[in-house]
């Protein structure tokens, strides 16, 4: 009898980004991207490396903060560029791609606009923000429009690192590379938690927000805030250590501790398969089966978090008008 097909594996955390863009910014910007990560501004080596790692599928995503220079906006003509761009590379390989709008949220009814129009009329799976803008978190007025949309919608928000100046520095003078990834993933999560703090997950109760593995700190903080939840504490709507069973994480960094963590706390079912590759060192199928090897998984497990949940969190969407 032969083996069953080996299950598909979709990267739900993975980036691109044209050279074609960078008028909006700087070439010198692109030029820097493009010999930092090579394969960061070229789809077709992208394509093919997947091959040689026996990865299926990726999810095209291009967070604004990597675009435009700290402290300015995306103009909308750029992320209506970048989503364009998006549909036209997966409409070339169905199979192989996926994408997330690329959206500014922190824009307010405009940047909420490009959401819709990138999600109902150009078959976008879900949007990717920045978790923070400035001194602006998540819960900040004007990114509300943006994740009303999604809930809307139905489609999934995934919330990307930055650089918090100051920190960043401080980090990464002492830890290099580790350094740089706490600093982003200290902010993320702090987005994270701002949100939960808010209580929007019960205002908009089928809010889905994705965040890597690097923020995870939320994790652990939501359940520390409990002791904070109360009549005269400062968190709205479900307790913390509820609220996080909300949220879902990739797998960035594969170590399987971290992610027997996460398992645990949200289920299989609210983990994705994901690398931030190439910025990250791409993940082979052999290394992604033997991590899951180790956590003793069940089969469906196995092919939930693999890809079968970032398929499902992409495809609950209107048909393209």
């Amino acid at each position: 009898m032969a083996p069953p097909p080996p299950h598909p594996l979709i990267d739900f955390h993975s980036h691109y980004y044209s050279p074609a863009w960078y008028p909006f910014s700087s070439a010198q910007q692109s030029s820097t991207l493009a010999q930092a990560w090579p394969l960061l501004t070229n789809i077709h080596s992208q394509l093919v490396a997947m091959d040689d790692a026996g990865i299926d599928a990726k999810v095209l995503s291009a967070p604004s903060a990597l675009i435009t220079a700290p402290g300015k906006r995306l103009p909308i003509t750029m992320m209506e560029r970048i989503n364009d761009h998006f549909a036209a590379l997966v409409a070339a390989e169905p199979r192989r791609l996926f994408a997330l709008a690329t959206i500014d949220a922190f824009q307010g009814d405009a940047a909420a606009r490009e959401a819709e129009r990138a999600i109902k009329s150009l078959g976008m799976g879900g949007i990717c923000v920045d978790c923070a803008q400035g001194d602006s978190y998540l819960d900040a007025p004007e990114a509300r429009p943006t994740l009303e949309t999604a809930v809307t919608l139905g489609v999934p928000v995934f919330v990307h690192p930055v650089n918090p100046a100051g920190l960043t520095e401080r980090m990464a003078a002492k830890l290099d590379r580790t350094g740089y990834l706490l600093a982003r993933g200290t902010e993320t999560a702090a987005s994270v938690l701002v949100l939960m703090r808010s209580g929007i997950f019960d205002e908009l109760s089928s809010l889905k927000i994705v965040l890597p593995m690097i923020g995870a700190a939320a994790f652990l903080f939501a359940g520390i805030a409990d002791y904070e939840y109360g009549p005269r504490g400062s968190w709205q709507g479900s307790l913390p250590s509820i609220a996080r069973k909300r949220l879902y994480v990739d797998t960035m960094g594969f170590d399987p501790m971290t992610l027997r963590f996460a398992i645990e706390l949200l289920g299989a079912e609210h983990v994705l398969l994901g690398s931030d590759w190439p910025i990250m060192p791409i993940a082979t199928r052999r290394k992604i089966e033997e991590t899951l090897a180790i956590l003793d998984l069940t089969d469906a497990q196995k092919v939930a978090i693999l890809g079968g949940n970032t398929r499902q969190l992409l495809t609950q969407h209107p048909t393209p008008q």
